[in-house]
Order: C-alpha cells, then structure tokens, then sequence
C-alpha cells in the first residue's frame, strides 16, 4: 500500500524494450507489510451486520459475527459516502489519503457499479462461505499504515460472499485500501497472514495489485483485473507482489490505471 503505480508501470514497461533485462526497479514506497505498529484494539459493535446490498445471500450474513469474533466493519451499516478526509503528508508511507468522516465512510457496498468513478466487484469462486475484510491504510487509530495490523479487530468493511456470490464495493476519492479473506492466522504485527488486494483510487491514475508478501506459501488464488487496464491482470502468477523487495511480472509487480475511474474486479479463489 503506497507503491508509486505509475513509476513501477513505466519501469516495467522499459523494461520490455530494453537490450539487457535491467534490476527490477524498487517502488517509491515498499508495502504496508514492513510497518509493524502495536495494534490498538477498537470497540466493536456486538450487532450482527445489516443485509448485503448486493447479491450475496443475506442468510449468509447471519454467520459473519462468528467467522470474525464480533468484528464488524465501521462502514458495514452504511448506504452513502460520508465527508471526504482532505490528504495530508508527503507521498509515501507518511502519507495520509481520504479514510472518510465518520472514519470509514469512504468505502460502501452498492448494489451495482452504476456511476460510481471506483469500484471493485469481489467474486467468490470457492465451495464455502467466506468473509472479506477491507481495510483503509490510515487504522481507525488515525496512524499511517496501523489499518492492516488492526483490521482483524477493528476494520472499515466487513462482508460474507457465499459460494458464486459477488458484491460491488464503492470507494471515494483518494482512497488507498486493501483486503483479505479473513484467516486465522496474523503476522507479529497483527495483519492477516494471507495473500491481499491493495489499491489506490485517484484521478491522476489508479492502481492495484496482489499481494503475497504476508504469504510465504504464494498459494491463495486471487486475481484482480479492471475495464480500464485490459491488459494488466494482477494474480498470483502475474504482475504481483512476492516479498517487499521482490515484484513479478512484465508492469514491475503492480497494474497501473491511467484514467480518471477504475473498475476493479477481484476473484477470491482461496488456498490451493
């Protein structure tokens, strides 16, 4: 989360032309995975999630408190975006981008991409129910990069997708996220011990990507592909993330979006 996506983009796309393959180019900024802050555990409220608006099962949602112990997203009750957080900070990882006022609002489940500028449409292909987790890169405790260590107990989004089931998830502006299924498994710092999905949703040039940092075994299967970049699907085999220091894949680990929207879509294959 952080990672300069045009510069790595234009990098890798160098690369290709050149005689001699050249280092791999190291991204302005290395992912979230290298901060460890003391997780802050948050409140929790012990209400069960509201209906999914989209088309997962809303029976489904009767399982979410147990898969996630209680945790329920800051922005799962929510049907509209809230006020925009202005941005503040120098580029990189003391960078603090929109997280919504109240905390969260900048992310929503819709019913369908409709005109909505950035999206990304999450699509279950395993047998079982699974939970997703979206996190914003400023924590609920206000520190740069805290939201992945305290997302497995005080999160922006929580949902259940049963097995086919997809939901379109909504982003404000300068918003800068990732997500996981939920696991049981964390790292030291408190961050799921899974493969994730990051991304950055601006006007300048959006970009995505997966990550296996947290994911030594490299064998979640997640793919996120987009309308606006055809050609760069991010997965576990392709432009991605292996170790901090490490991007696979011809656009130097991450895909790059030159427009002004992004419309994501990220298959959650789960553990093969």
């Amino acid at each position: 989360m952080g990672v300069d996506w045009a510069s790595a983009y234009a990098a890798g796309q160098a690369s290709k032309t050149a005689s001699a393959a050249p280092a791999v180019a190291t991204p302005a900024v290395v992912a979230a995975v290298k901060a460890s802050p003391t997780p802050v555990a948050g409140s929790s409220p012990s209400a069960a999630a509201s209906s999914s608006s989209g088309s997962s099962s809303s029976s489904t949602n009767n399982i979410v408190d147990s898969l996630l112990g209680g945790v329920i997203g800051a922005a799962n009750k929510l049907t509209s975006f809230g006020s925009p957080v202005s941005p503040s900070g120098a580029l990189g990882d003391n960078y603090r981008g929109n997280y919504g006022s109240p905390y969260g609002s900048n992310v929503i489940k819709v019913d369908s991409v409709g005109d909505h500028a950035y999206t990304n449409t999450f699509k279950n292909t395993q047998s079982k129910s699974i939970i997703v987790n979206i996190w914003n890169k400023v924590g609920p405790d206000m520190q740069v990069l805290s939201g992945s260590a305290l997302a497995p107990k005080d999160t922006t989004l929580t949902f259940t997708l049963a097995p086919g089931a997809s939901q379109v998830v909504a982003f404000q502006e300068n918003s800068q996220i990732a997500w996981a299924e939920v696991c049981s498994e964390t790292t030291p710092s408190g961050a799921f011990k899974t493969t994730w999905g990051e991304a950055n949703f601006v006007k300048s040039g959006s970009g995505y990507d997966v990550s296996a940092i947290n994911n030594a075994n490299n064998n979640y299967a997640m793919t996120i592909t987009s309308n606006e970049a055809p050609q760069c699907t991010s997965s576990r085999t392709e432009n991605f993330w292996l170790t901090d220091s490490k991007p696979i894949g011809t656009s130097d680990g991450s895909c790059f979006i030159a427009q002004n929207t992004a419309t994501l879509q990220t298959i959650m294959g789960g553990t093969i």
